[in-house]
């Protein structure tokens, strides 16, 4: 029965691939380079390298260094991203636009492949990692969710017996900072501090040297346009894009200040239950709690973001492949529907509740499969 719905979850992802990606492959074709997001990332590294990174928190100047590269631009894409993360796009700056994407997808879908499998990747989950239909969003979008994921998941499998190496990239992956809001509290709950402390570091290093390199001003530039940019994702980014709980309480008509708050409510309760989990270690449903409570608990959060919760679903069968627990119908029925979730909400805006309660059915999922404390003796992590 497992592989007939397999199978079935499969072969609706292969439907959906085929449904989006003929567009942006015509989308390339044409003349207009700014057919996907991708468009801004090479956008950005060109603006960095040959215009004045200084400025590239500008809207205005940014917008207008971007119609030299598409005069027929009809949107505007803004830098949102703190100041070290133009290391890794400054690459993409030497590159011709189509090298520059296919270079930007194929490397880094194969470090979220290594981040998943390590160098033994077992071909049935591959399949379900490269059809998910959260890897193919990325992919087509040229958005960064991969490599964001790539660095949270290869840093938390890693850590388990390399500390000091997973956490070196758990703090690369401060490029996207949202992402890393409960790494510190699961850190700190299993008693990772060689982790923490090289994250801490790692991190530290990377603000440094991007502080030198582009100048201290600009991080100072990034911290006081949060509140801007959070304010423009509430004004001028449409919620059906958004899968997160906020959205959805706005398009169900809660008005934004309260739906502002019950996410703030939302995220203490997620803070809580990972730090429970991680009291028993990092294991695989820990990590699968928290991967899917950073979209739970995150205010803004697109569908390119979340390659990571891919990542989650697995971990959460390899547990119940290892302890030879039965999966009901009614749970195999959550992960198969947190799995087609971005999908079925990129098809169609008619079931945007579809996002935001697979999240929290998933993350509930999680909670309840867990070992409950009469049934565990915590061992000691090999990372203190």
């Amino acid at each position: 029965m497992a592989r007939v719905l397999g199978a079935g979850v499969l072969l609706a992802c292969a439907a959906f691939a085929w449904r989006v990606i003929p567009p942006v492959v015509r989308g390339a074709r044409g003349d207009y380079l700014a057919f996907s997001d991708f468009f801004a990332q090479w956008s950005f590294a060109l603006f960095a390298r040959l215009d004045s990174v200084g400025l590239i928190y500008h809207g205005d100047a940014l917008h207008r260094f971007q119609m030299t590269l598409e005069p027929a631009l009809r949107q505007t894409f803004p830098f949102p991203y703190p100041p070290s993360y133009l290391f890794a796009i400054w690459p993409l700056s030497f590159l011709s636009y189509g090298v520059a994407y296919l270079v930007w997808d194929g490397a880094t879908l194969a470090l979220f492949v290594w981040s998943v499998f390590g160098t033994r990747i077992r071909a049935l989950s591959f399949w379900f990692v490269l059809l998910a239909p959260t890897t193919v969003i990325t992919l087509i979008q040229g958005q960064n969710g991969l490599l964001t994921s790539a660095l949270v998941v290869g840093g938390m499998r890693v850590m388990r017996a390399r500390p000091i190496a997973g956490g070196v990239l758990l703090g690369l992956a401060t490029i996207k900072p949202q992402l890393g809001i409960l790494l510190p509290l699961a850190l700190l709950s299993a008693g990772y501090w060689r982790t923490l402390a090289a994250a801490s570091v790692t991190a530290s290093l990377v603000t440094i040297a991007s502080g030198a390199l582009f100048g201290w001003d600009l991080w100072l530039e990034w911290a006081e346009g949060l509140a801007a940019h959070a304010a423009y994702l509430d004004v001028s980014v449409g919620n059906y894009l958004k899968p997160g709980i906020m959205a959805n309480l706005v398009l169900f008509g809660v008005p934004v200040p309260t739906a502002h708050a019950i996410q703030a409510g939302v995220g203490l309760v997620v803070a809580g239950f990972v730090f429970l989990c991680f009291r028993q270690g990092a294991t695989d449903l820990s990590i699968a709690a928290l991967q899917i409570g950073t979209f739970v608990a995150m205010p803004y959060v697109f569908r390119y973001d979340m390659p990571m919760l891919t990542n989650a679903i697995l971990l959460m069968a390899r547990d119940r492949r290892r302890t030879g627990a039965t999966v009901n119908v009614m749970e195999a029925g959550i992960l198969i529907l947190g799995f087609l979730a971005p999908a079925i909400t990129t098809v169609t805006t008619r079931f945007f509740y579809v996002s935001g309660l697979s999240l929290l059915l998933l993350f509930g999922l999680a909670i309840w499969w867990r070992p409950r404390p009469q049934a565990y003796r915590r061992e000691p992590t090999g990372a203190t």
